[in-house]
């Protein structure tokens, strides 16, 4: 197991407002491509989500999800699209794009994938989840399957980052909550979300040169 260096020290708030996607997604690219992830090798079901990140009347939002109550794992629960690594995935990136575009539509080739966050474990049902960081070059028509997905929710990521930096350090996972659209947000998606908020800041606080043309589209 290593540790990762940005998402382990504290870094300033970001600037309000924060940058326009592109440049916040080139920045977010950097950093997570040169920084050594945590990535658990210890025994357990490997899974993967997507922190789908675009621009919505000017505001840079992210997309999670509810599940339905008649799933066999995390019914009911908020959650990031994604789910299980199956054998014919090429590898957790792929797994990650692939249950998003079965759970809400979004196909796959319109996700610039920027990089991956540290792996988290889920306390009851043994899954060791990757996330997968992405953009969206426009906002997505999400069109989610009724027999996993109650409903899609649209969340600032101006807010997510107000929210944690409310939070206080050290909260075990059953004490880490985000209120977001009128739902309780926690267990491995609050964990998840508050290294990403810690991503964000690390990303912001220092700023490399912008990549040029680089926009949001995926890569030909």
């Amino acid at each position: 197991m290593t540790t990762s260096a940005p998402t382990g020290r504290r870094c300033p708030p970001p600037p309000a407002p924060l940058p326009p996607l592109g440049r916040l997604a080139d920045l977010l690219e950097a950093l997570l491509t040169s920084r050594e992830r945590r990535r658990l090798e210890v025994p357990g079901r490997r899974a993967a989500v997507l922190i789908a990140l675009y621009e919505h009347d000017g505001d840079v939002r992210l997309m999670l999800t509810k599940r339905t109550e008649t799933l066999a794992h995390h019914k009911g629960q908020v959650s990031l699209p994604g789910g299980r690594y199956e054998p014919e995935d090429v590898n957790l990136v792929t797994t990650a794009l692939r249950e998003t575009e079965e759970e809400v539509g979004i196909p796959r080739g319109d996700v610039r994938v920027l990089g991956e966050t540290d792996d988290v474990p889920t306390v009851a049902t043994d899954f060791l989840v990757t996330p997968v960081v992405g953009a969206l070059a426009a906002p997505p028509r999400a069109l989610p399957n009724p027999a996993e997905i109650a409903r899609v929710m649209e969340v600032s990521l101006a807010e997510v980052l107000a929210l944690d930096a409310a939070l206080p350090d050290g909260l075990g996972p059953r004490q880490l909550r985000y209120p977001l659209d009128g739902e309780d947000v926690w267990g491995a998606t609050a964990r998840i979300l508050r290294d990403f908020c810690r991503v964000v800041r690390c990303a912001l606080a220092d700023p490399a040169p912008a990549a040029s043309g680089s926009g949001v589209s995926p890569a030909p």
